[in-house]
């Protein structure tokens, strides 16, 4: 059995965003607003990957299922998140526990979050979010489309 643990998420798994409705609000759970240190991409496919790094802060959220659908839960997010088990080859994200800051108050615990694995190719191919924030990044982009037409 896996260790229960928050799951700290910052892209489309957040409220307002498709894969939330698909694979976070059919099971009971609750939502915190959170940070954790690392930098933030993102990639043509429409969606982000999360860096390690000491110097950056990355916004989203600690999402906590309930005990009863924890393993179910998980089991879609590994599978969304192209997650098979530690150090397979075929991962694109690595499923690692790290401490996890909650906001507001900033107490730290551990959740487990998804790291991206191709740190070079993300840094070459993707865009760069300086503010660590990919929903306010998203709505901005779509903001200034709209604008642009």
């Amino acid at each position: 059995m896996t260790r229960i643990l928050p799951v700290f998420v910052y892209g489309s798994l957040l409220p307002g965003f498709g894969n939330h409705n698909r694979y976070v609000k059919p099971y009971p759970h609750t939502l915190q607003p959170a940070i954790v240190r690392g930098h933030l991409y993102h990639f043509s496919a429409g969606y982000p990957g999360l860096l390690r790094g000491e110097s950056g802060t990355v916004k989203g959220a600690l999402l906590t299922f309930s005990k009863d659908v924890y393993e179910e839960a998980l089991a879609g997010l590994d599978e969304l998140e192209d997650y098979f088990g530690p150090g397979d080859p075929r991962n694109e994200y690595e499923r690692v526990e790290e401490s996890v800051m909650k906001m507001p108050g900033g107490e730290e615990i551990r959740a487990f979050l998804y790291r991206y694995v191709k740190e070079d190719w993300a840094r070459r191919e993707g865009i760069y979010i300086p503010s660590g924030d990919w929903a306010g990044f998203i709505k901005d982009r779509q903001r200034d489309s709209r604008q642009g037409e």
